[in-house]
């Protein structure tokens, strides 16, 4: 009956291999049948694309072999109207896409991408189908801007365990870590677990523990006792005890664990990349910066990835250099850390999903952040001149993007070397900017009183900068507004009252989607709080926060603790279940690409603002969020600057 399958099977996985090859409208292969080890010529239109008539276009080209991830530059050469290119596909691709770009914009083909399977004797060798179902599941969004088909992916994982039964023991553990949360899986799963749970081999064992702990389900950690026992020396009792070294804090503690680590698990000599080696960088920042110097030597002579020290250095050093501290030694560290970077600049190679080039500028990026420290530790042991030579080509190399310390940093060395016009301008571009520290205005005053003579006027003239960087954040959050009706929804909070959005009308309302086993959720809570406390007076603001997509059969439970263990007072309403399972009745009416997403809400029912992800500090969140409730509360004063309505912006 299994070959019965995979033969059923078989028309819709050509037929998919079929339209999987027909996406390349701009770009052309060679062969439509790429094969490992073959050299592939490549032809690319970019007319009608978004890097159509863009200058500096680059092409690259993600080898996915469920393994390295090898990354190669493809070197674009004219050829009439057109671009031509070579490719030589390794002998372990499974399959490849192609990413060609310009800046920030990508072709991502109408978000299909340029994705492609490897094949041998016109078939799909074993793994192809699995590594476009990762590609799919969001890979290809993260790197190529490719839209993530959860459900394209299922398919595909599903046709690779059809085409290659002996396959599954490779792909097995991401597919089912994908599929897991989801309710129309749930008797898959389990059904997977029960099949686990009898095999002989520790990893099949793990993979059964950790669905069991995805899935919220009854017997982890009995089965993981058993694992244990049953393998003393194995995986598992090898990653608890890494674990153990990764949460110590006692550096004593840590540094006895990593001898017990290395005694019963040694590592291969040749390798450089290892987990021990990352624990002996961890020693040598930890004991740098106790200012242990002899620990830290210790450690630092046996580390064998020499690159990523120079994070450690940095970071030891540039805490010292604001503080005015060590700052011989803080110059020494520096300087170092430079070295390292300096030296893989002008070696680059390549890593996973990174090409050589992408390495080169992501060295040339450390470089700069490095280089901005070393030019504070000078300026502040009055080296002025070298300061300045190292600082100026960070701030040049920042362009439009300059950030505040940096800014503050440029300045400080040019008034500490007389430039004070210079300085003064540039304090100014910076507070205009939003970026204007409390250095950077002490600068400013500094030498507004030496170029004017006097203080006088200095604090309107502040005024008049500070609020020219208000209208300007005003005026770039207003491009981001929208005007789309919100979804109507009731939903009963934690005590059981019934909450509508429609008896809502009249206030600006925040609907945060969040959910307990979101890690960004809860990083965004303190600011959320933030803006909650500040608001609680104002009967004219409300804040929802939306609990969804929980798979726990007593989330309800879980909310309510959540939310009390960490005193939040944040007024909770809970998704509901659909036909499927799924708890998302609510949160699939609005379009939520991911959690934590927040709708702002005007007074009439239409969201004005969509803020997805969390990336910042709570202080920078709650500027935010004020600013958007500021201006969803009266929208037509910034309706000029707004986008167009999009009548289908709030919905899925």
């Amino acid at each position: 009956m299994k070959n019965m399958k995979i033969l059923f099977a078989l028309p819709g996985i050509l037929a998919m291999q079929c339209a999987f090859a027909q996406t390349d409208t701009h770009l052309k292969l060679s062969d439509a049948y790429p094969a490992a080890g073959e050299k592939i010529t490549l032809t690319y239109d970019p007319a009608g694309t978004v890097v159509d008539g863009k200058k500096d276009l680059t092409a690259a080209v993600y080898y996915l072999d469920n393994k390295d991830y090898p990354v190669a530059d493809i070197d674009l050469k004219p050829q009439g109207k057109s671009l031509a290119g070579e490719i030589t596909i390794p002998a372990t691709a499974k399959a490849f896409f192609i990413k060609i770009s310009s800046g920030e914009d990508v072709d991502n083909n109408n978000e299909k991408g340029y994705v492609y399977l490897v094949y041998k004797d016109k078939q799909p060798v074993e793994g192809a189908y699995a590594m476009q179902g990762y590609f799919l599941a969001g890979m290809g969004n993260h790197f190529a801007k490719i839209k993530t088909d959860p459900k394209e992916s299922t398919e595909a994982y599903k046709k690779e365990f059809a085409l290659h039964p002996g396959s599954k023991k490779d792909y097995q553990a991401t597919y089912y870590y994908m599929i897991a949360r989801k309710p129309e899986c749930k008797a898959e799963v389990n059904e997977e677990v029960k099949s686990l749970e009898t095999s002989t081999d520790e990893k099949d064992l793990m993979l059964a523990v950790n669905l069991l702990n995805i899935t919220k389900s009854t017997g982890a950690d009995s089965l993981n006792t058993i694992v244990k026992n049953k393998f003393p020396d194995g995986l598992t009792v090898k990653n608890e005890l890494g674990m153990a070294f990764s949460k110590e804090k006692d550096l004593a503690k840590k540094d006895s664990i990593y001898n017990v680590y290395i005694k019963k698990y040694p590592e291969i000599p040749t390798d450089k990349n290892t987990i021990q080696d990352n624990f002996r960088l961890q020693l040598a920042g930890a004991y740098l910066a106790k200012g242990d110097m002899v620990n830290y030597n210790k450690y630092e002579a046996l580390i064998k990835n020499k690159t990523n020290l120079a994070g450690s250095l940095n970071n030891v050093a540039y805490p010292w250099a604001q503080k005015g501290e060590h700052l011989a030694d803080a110059e020494k560290l520096s300087k170092q850390s430079l070295d390292i970077v300096s030296e893989k600049i002008s070696n680059p190679a390549g890593a996973a999903y990174t090409s050589p080039s992408q390495m080169k500028k992501n060295y040339e990026f450390t470089y700069d952040m490095y280089a901005d420290t070393y030019a504070l530790i000078l300026f502040k042991e009055n080296k002025l001149d070298e300061a300045l030579k190292y600082e100026q080509p960070v701030f040049d190399h920042s362009g439009k993007n300059i950030e505040g310390e940096i800014y503050e940093h440029y300045i400080q060395i040019l008034s500490a070397l007389g430039q004070s016009a210079k300085a003064q301008q540039y304090a100014e571009n910076a507070i205009k900017e939003g970026k204007g520290t409390d250095i950077i205005k002490s600068e400013l005053k500094k030498n507004y009183a030496k170029i004017k003579g006097s203080e006088n006027g200095y604090d309107q003239y502040l005024v008049s900068l500070e609020t020219a960087a208000k209208n300007k954040l005003m005026a770039d959050l207003a491009k981001t507004m929208i005007n789309t009706p919100a979804p109507a929804f009731t939903l009963k909070d934690l005590d059981g009252k019934a909450v509508s959005l429609a008896d809502l009308k009249g206030k600006v309302v925040i609907v945060d989607f969040w959910a307990t086993w979101c890690g960004p959720c809860k990083a965004s809570f303190p600011g959320m709080q933030m803006a909650v406390t500040k608001y609680k007076d104002n009967p004219n603001v409300m804040f929802l926060f939306v609990d969804v997509w929980e798979t726990a059969a007593n989330y309800t439970d879980e909310v309510k603790k959540f939310i009390a263990d960490n005193k939040y007072t944040f007024h909770v309403l809970l998704d509901e279940k659909t036909a499927s399972g799924k708890q998302d009745k609510v949160v699939s009416t609005f379009d939520v690409p991911g959690i934590p997403t927040k709708f702002v809400i005007d007074k009439s029912g239409n969201i004005r603002f969509k803020y997805v992800g969390f990336l910042g500090t709570p202080e920078k969140l709650v500027d935010e969020i004020t600013n958007m409730v500021d201006m969803a509360g009266n929208p037509e004063a910034y309706a000029a600057e707004q986008k167009p309505t999009d009548k289908k912006a709030g919905m899925k």
